[in-house]
């Protein structure tokens, strides 16, 4: 182990995007809205409670490989995805440097890494590929992973990809869940619903080489990635019945934000609880998939199906299916099952005035971008109910 992790840990959404990207400058533009849920009690037994790594202390960053209990593997990416799990699973959304802390730093192998980081941040500086965290939800182990690593913004060699099957090789979990904000896509998709599904496919613009090269053949072809995990639907929809409405005061504010600007007018106010849409459960309205979409830049569904997302998913994103084709490079009979938990933290856009756009992809990801950057938190309230829900039906 090192000897601490060091100060000011700047968690970055953005790394490895383009400071220019319309998408990026909207968002950062914008103030999130940052609410405390209200008070609600988990059924009995089933409250997530804290653990411990045996032979590892907190605060300090794990250099070897890592053995310990772990049913469920949970990835987690940017810092107000995590904000916003910590307050659904612990009622505290504190996310700063003494909140890390207690946390484990996760470092093992770290220096096979380093070459092939193009862009990282104070943690990547420091040695730390992620935040690790154990917990028990009922007779479930669960770890949480907060990645410092990122698809879409580390370079052509994608380390996000062997250091999550590093990581999954050596907890064995029986499933892991990558979760957090998304685009909707589609119509009826709006902010802070909720879709859970283990089918994914990528949407990619860059061109990559050597062992990576198949993933150019899947987004082309886009090929469906696949697991069949066995998903106890009963505190799925407990959390539908009974969390997802304690996200409006927040969605509500968000709206308020930004809603009555006058490009905005196709946002909708939530007014009844978001929805949590599960693969052969409930699934969203056709025509759209249930698959999540990911792609190597910012993606943005709109009216016109100006990206062409419609025919491939239900959500997009920058993450999932890189973590699955991870998981899929682990030998036979050591494949974890896996979901996407993913919430819609913009809906799909809407621009009258696009024919008058000299660039309107551009215009459409900076609508985008300032609806994500408004609402990512508390749409992801609502990820983190999905995934208390998918965890407690294990137990």
């Amino acid at each position: 182990m090192s000897n601490g992790f060091p100060t000011n840990f700047a968690s970055r959404s953005f790394v490895g995007v383009s400071k220019t990207d319309s998408f990026r400058v909207a968002a950062q533009n914008e103030n999130p809205v940052v609410v405390k849920l209200p008070s609600f009690s988990f059924p009995t037994g089933l409250s997530p409670t804290p653990g411990a790594f045996s032979g590892h202390t907190p605060g300090q960053t794990i250099t070897t490989a890592l053995s310990a209990p772990c049913d469920v593997l949970v990835l987690l990416y940017t810092e107000y995805e995590i904000m916003a799990l910590l307050d659904v699973f612990t009622g505290n959304s504190a996310w700063d440097e003494s909140r890390q802390k207690t946390w484990y730093g996760y470092g093992h192998n770290f220096s096979t890494f380093k070459p092939m980081i193009e862009e990282g941040d104070d943690a990547i500086k420091a040695g730390i590929l992620g935040f690790l965290y154990p917990m028990k939800i009922g007779n479930v182990n669960v770890v949480l992973y907060k990645s410092e690593l990122h698809p879409k913004g580390n370079g052509l060699q994608v380390p996000f990809i062997p250091v999550i099957r590093q990581l999954a090789g050596e907890l064995a979990p029986k499933l892991v869940i990558s979760t957090g904000t998304a685009g909707g896509v589609g119509s009826h998709i709006q902010c802070g619903d909720v879709a859970i599904t283990s089918s994914a496919r990528f949407h990619l613009q860059k061109t990559y080489s050597g062992s990576l090269a198949q993933l150019n053949t899947l987004s082309k072809n886009q090929t469906q990635l696949t697991s069949s995990p066995t998903v106890n639907d009963q505190y799925i929809k407990y959390a539908a019945q009974n969390f997802t409405k304690l996200s409006l005061p927040g969605l509500q504010q968000c709206y308020a934000k930004i809603g009555t600007r006058p490009q905005y007018s196709f946002l909708k106010k939530n007014t009844t609880a978001p929805s949590i849409y599960a693969t052969s459960i409930n699934p969203a309205p056709a025509p759209q998939p249930m698959d999540i979409v990911s792609a190597d830049f910012l993606t943005v569904d709109d009216s016109t199906n100006n990206e062409k997302l419609q025919n491939e998913g239900i959500m997009n994103d920058t993450d999932d299916a890189f973590a699955f084709f991870a998981l899929g490079e682990l030998g036979a009979g050591k494949q974890p099952k896996w979901l996407s938990v993913r919430n819609a933290s913009e809906p799909q856009i809407v621009d009258p005035g696009l024919g008058q756009q000299s660039d309107p992809a551009k215009a459409l990801s900076s609508l985008a971008g300032a609806i994500y950057g408004v609402y990512q938190y508390c749409t992801t309230l609502n990820s983190a109910f999905a995934c208390w829900g998918v965890i407690a039906g294990m137990s």
